[in-house]
């Protein structure tokens, strides 16, 4: 999300990364203490059920909000109890009936959650729960006029916001695969996850669409969209098609937007390995985020997309960037967020910091108007590494934390620009070839499931036969950055870390100039302070820390300010 055949990294230009150092200093090791797998985000597990499949059959109104509902959910009890329940997140539409297994069940629907009693069976047996509802959704799916005056409909699901449309367990931790059973005025065109497995037109004059979604994703991203679309194709990525839906007075501005969107998809492809979903629909919508990653059908800010040719879009420039960028980061996402889900809210750095790093990779490949290449990354980068400087210095907290329960307050800095530097910074300690082949391996390990920052170090660790332990401790569970300032002497240079708490472990270069040119150190530092010998009757005239923008620290004047 954003306020904004076997395939592998050959099809990728390797980055040069050429290190010219002439000196190294080492220090003592750092101790392992992980990242742990708890739940700590407040979501009550249901234990003893796994969700595998929802259909949710929708009528959607020809005038008003209110909507008649019909969701069929597919279940397994993992563990047997005397009185069991099948506990669903609901929230306040009335409720016609409910059946498990074709015969009509008894419930209760108190607030936000409805509880249904099952039947009492063995462990691994699978039951269907049926619940037929009615009403008007106060929130998740927004039906409201659009830029131009057109009423629209959009679900607008995260972080917990499905429930209000339709039951299920409304958490990532329990995904499953999707099908819409869609009535809609004939004026529509609806978009959801997955392939279109029918459209017909119904003796009323309305239109019955069905999509099936066969990868599993969590609630957040099972989505719909009805609008007087018109629809565009882009082109086919491997087998995939890409599609662009706007509105029909937006179109040319959509074309303009999404110019980029084949040679996105293509790119990351190739990168982590094929695309999770049956296509690609990049969506003008009417919703609350500037861009939200649902699963094979994003959907962007209509004012961002409809408004794409006053910023410069098919023109070169900042606005090109920033559109492009963002349908990137989105792409991304359907890897990382979609097809590998975070388990815990507070490690939605797996997607966010994932979205946001691997967005500035494109355009270290592919380049923007400013550049490509090493340079145009490590631009990105920095002003990334701005915004957390000045994060820190108002919210001085881990990226992994435990105290936050609204979902939405963890959209901040940490998860996403910080995020992106863990990943940054790992792909310089472990190298390129390593850092990317751990990237594939994550996704095709866990493609379909929930993910842990301890499985992500796990797959790194053994791709770089590396302890990385320290590492996300330090960066992930650990607030802030190290604070590097250093002293000059006539015959040596006094690097000190003078952030509170223990120091970092920490690998980075040095640029000194001095009157026979520009030479450059690589120090190891595990203590506050690290002294370096320079030659006294050749003094250094400039210090440059971190030259190449590979390290996430800052100076005390950045500090304090």
């Amino acid at each position: 999300m954003s306020s904004i055949t076997k395939r592998g990294l050959t099809a990728v230009p390797a980055v040069a990364c050429l290190l010219l150092t002439t000196g190294s200093l080492l220090a003592q090791d750092a101790i392992d203490v992980g990242i742990p797998s708890v739940e700590v985000d407040g979501y009550a597990r249901r234990s003893g059920v796994d969700v595998l499949h929802y259909d949710i059959a929708l009528e959607l109104p020809v005038n008003g909000r209110e909507i008649a509902g019909h969701t069929t959910i597919l279940y397994e009890a993992s563990v047997s109890t005397l009185h069991p329940t099948l506990d669903l997140d609901f929230g306040p539409m009335t409720i016609d009936s409910v059946s498990v297994d074709g015969e009509r069940a008894e419930f209760s629907h108190q607030g936000e959650k409805l509880t249904v009693r099952a039947p009492r069976e063995p462990v691994a047996t699978r039951h269907t729960a049926s619940v037929w509802y009615h009403g008007e959704p106060q929130d998740g799916l927004i039906i409201q006029p659009n830029r131009h005056g057109e009423v629209v409909v959009f679900a607008d699901n995260w972080p917990d916001r499905a429930r209000y449309w339709f039951p299920a367990v409304d958490h990532p931790s329990d995904k499953a695969t999707v099908g819409f059973e869609i009535v809609a005025p004939a004026k529509w065109r609806v978009v959801a996850n997955g392939y279109r497995s029918q459209l017909s037109k119904l003796e009323d004059g309305r239109v019955l669409t069905r999509w099936i979604e066969t990868g599993s994703i969590p609630t957040y991203c099972m989505v719909l969209g009805a609008a007087p679309f018109s629809v565009t194709t882009a082109g086919v990525v491997n087998g995939v098609e890409v599609t662009h839906w706007t509105y029909p007075a937006d179109s040319l501005a959509g074309e303009a937007a999404f110019s980029r969107s084949t040679e996105i998809l293509s790119f990351y492809d190739s990168l982590f390995g094929p695309f999770p979903y049956e296509k690609l629909a990049h969506v003008q919508s009417s919703t609350r985020y500037g861009g939200m990653e649902n699963a094979s059908a994003i959907f962007y800010s209509e004012s961002a997309i409809g408004d794409a040719l006053r910023t410069g879009a098919g023109d070169p420039g900042e606005g090109d960037d920033q559109l492009s960028s963002l349908v990137a980061h989105e792409t991304v996402h359907q890897w990382f967020g979609d097809a590998v889900t975070e388990n815990d809210w507070h490690h939605l750095w797996l997607s966010e910091g994932f979205a946001s790093y691997f967005a500035a990779v494109f355009f270290e490949f592919h380049g923007s108007s400013t550049g490509r290449g090493p340079e145009e990354l490590t631009r990105r980068m920095r002003a990334m590494a701005a915004s957390v400087v000045a994060y820190h210095r108002q919210s001085p907290e881990p990226i992994y934390g435990q105290t936050r329960r609204e979902y939405e307050s963890l959209l901040t800095p940490n998860n996403y620009q910080k995020g992106a530097w863990v990943l940054h910074m790992l792909r310089r300690r472990v190298g390129d070839q390593v850092f990317f082949d751990a990237i594939r391996s994550f996704y095709g390990e866990l493609r379909g499931q929930t993910a842990w920052t301890a499985d992500f170090e796990r797959v790194a660790e053994h791709a770089s036969g590396m302890d990385l332990g320290w590492f996300f401790a330090q960066w992930v569970g650990r607030p802030g950055m190290p604070v590097l300032a250093i002293d000059q002497k006539t015959d040596r240079l006094i690097v000190r870390q003078l952030q509170p708490g223990d120091p970092y472990r920490l690998d980075f270069e040095l640029e000194l100039t001095t009157g026979a040119g520009k030479r450059r150190l690589e120090v190891e530092m595990k203590t506050s302070t690290v002294e370096i010998n320079v030659e006294p009757f050749n003094p250094v005239t400039k210090i440059e820390i971190d030259p190449d923008g590979w390290l996430l620290y800052a100076t005390p004047d950045q500090a304090q300010d």
